[in-house]
């Protein structure tokens, strides 16, 4: 029993113009038979379409004693009909191919449309921790794999999803790389992470890439490739693990605690701007303003990065606060602006 808005939907839908266009043709070449028929050999209608649909078809059934004019009228029918049908047919399959190809024309057409987006490749457990993450934080990104399954999945969460295999300039040229702020290769397979980082350097050689490494020794070899970042999971998580074992407080303040309470230490950057304020401002008034976090270093226009800088050091625009803190107060760092 379909819904009262599943059948507005129906009613309201809208057949595309080719398919009415070729549904015509089809309709108006067998109707031109039948009448021909009817009118040329005196057949009952039914006879005249039922031949006309053997002409059509080219399957052929029988000889029916056509009379010279009938012949004549057949051959046009043959020549002029079938030539119709076949393009109304054609016509048929290059809808239905469109269609099918729908979902990843849409997809490709979202992600033009993105500027300083991320591209992830990859929708393993890896990926999809990204993907999480990168959700939460209200970023938006699209995501390439090879498998139609993951894709869909993907898609049906409302994320922007492309098929395909991610080290082919085409695909990363639609997701849109050259307006994209990063690449995140993390791909269960070191090659093709390394082939990742290759083709994302060479489309856009200033993008941050950051790539997954499943061994230690391919960690130098992605770098060589063109990833700025290189993070092994397994070691990482094994770290994670000696901290908890031999400094659990430590471990509970970096991973969480086991109560389920938001007390992880997150580090974030602020770039200073115009749009927040703190242009012109010392250390010790972002720190005054900000009592709950950190202000691990700062990285000044000229690239240098400074560790524990001194609170009487001035603002300037395009500094970047390195800054460390509980979660909900990292978070609202981003829209904070100074307040005079």
């Amino acid at each position: 029993m379909r819904s009262p808005a599943g059948i507005l939907r129906l009613l309201t839908y809208k057949v595309d113009p080719m398919v009415t266009r070729s549904f015509l043709v089809c309709c108006l070449v067998v109707l031109f038979g039948t009448a021909g028929y009817t009118w040329i050999e005196g057949w009952s209608p039914w006879q005249s379409l039922f031949f006309t649909l053997v002409t059509l078809t080219t399957v052929g059934y029988g000889d029916y004693g056509l009379t010279d004019a009938g012949e004549r009228f057949t051959a046009v029918l043959m020549v002029g009909g079938i030539a119709s049908v076949s393009y109304a047919v054609s016509q048929f399959i290059q809808y239905f191919t469109s269609c099918a190809m729908q979902p990843e024309r849409k997809m490709i057409k979202q992600a033009s449309q993105l500027n300083g987006h991320h591209i992830v490749c990859g929708i393993g457990r890896t990926g999809q921790r990204v993907m999480k993450l990168l959700r939460e934080e209200g970023l938006e990104f699209v995501v390439i794999d090879p498998s139609e399954t993951l894709v869909e999945q993907a898609r049906a969460d409302g994320s922007i999803a492309l098929c395909g295999d991610a080290t082919l300039d085409r695909l990363l040229m639609q997701a849109g790389i050259q307006k994209a702020a990063s690449v995140a290769a993390v791909t269960s397979h070191d090659a093709v992470n390394a082939m990742i980082c290759l083709t994302a350097r060479a489309l856009s050689p200033t993008i941050t890439i950051s790539a997954r490494a499943e061994g230690d020794d391919s960690v130098q070899k992605l770098h060589r490739a063109g990833a700025n970042t290189v993070i092994n999971p397994t070691r990482y998580g094994g770290d994670g693990v000696v901290q908890s074992m031999i400094r659990p407080e430590v471990a509970s303040l970096l991973f969480g605690s086991s109560d389920g309470e938001q007390k992880t230490l997150q580090f974030a950057e602020l770039v200073v701007s115009p749009q927040n304020g703190w242009i012109g401002h010392e250390i010790l008034e972002f720190g005054l303003a900000n009592p709950e976090t950190v202000i691990v270093g700062i990285k000044g226009c000229d690239g240098t990065l400074t560790m524990r800088p001194n609170v009487k050091r001035i603002l300037c625009d395009g500094d970047i606060l390195v800054i460390a803190g509980c979660s909900a107060n990292v978070a609202q760092l981003s829209s904070q602006r100074f307040a005079a």
